[in-house]
Formats: C-alpha cells, structure tokens, sequence
C-alpha cells in the first residue's frame, strides 16, 4: 500500500467520522426538540408561546406586520443636497 493510499484511506476515515458526528448532532437535537414539545403539551400550552396570546399580537394588542418596526423612514439623501445647493444659491 502505498502512502497516497494511506492519505485516502484517513481522509475517508476523518469524513466518515464527521457525518457521523453530524448524524448524532442533529438526532440529539430532534430529540431535545420533541422533549420540549411534549413538556409544552404536558403543561398545557404550545412551546416558544406565552398561555393566552395569539400569535402575531405585540404587548399593546396591535397587530404588527414582519419587518415593520415603527420607525421613521431614512432621510433621503437627495433632500439633504438639495438643501445645501438651495443655501448656496440664495
């Protein structure tokens, strides 16, 4: 056998471990997950969810769509050189 043989055969090894380790990785998390649903049912209520609210409901009742966070919209740019140029010319 030859030492670029040897070099595959560890590669293939260390490749092999890692999906393995990958496998286990995620079957643990499965199986986190399905432990906190069922304690979510056990006490009554859907996990990541607080009893009594609905989703998509802030604190205030109002309902919010994604990506809305109440802000004001960025000022243009533009206005701002208009702005200077007005200044400039007057």
């Amino acid at each position: 056998m030859g030492i670029k043989d040897q070099f595959q055969d560890k590669a293939n090894e260390l490749k092999d471990q890692a999906q393995h380790a990958a496998n286990r990785g995620r079957d643990e998390s499965r199986e986190r997950g399905q432990q906190g649903r069922e304690q979510g049912r056990e006490q009554g209520r859907e996990p990541g969810r607080e009893p009594g609210r609905e989703p998509g409901r802030e604190r205030g009742g109002q309902e919010r769509e994604r990506g809305q966070q109440g802000r004001r919209p960025a000022p243009d740019p533009m206005d701002e050189l208009r702005d200077e140029r007005d200044r400039f010319q007057s």
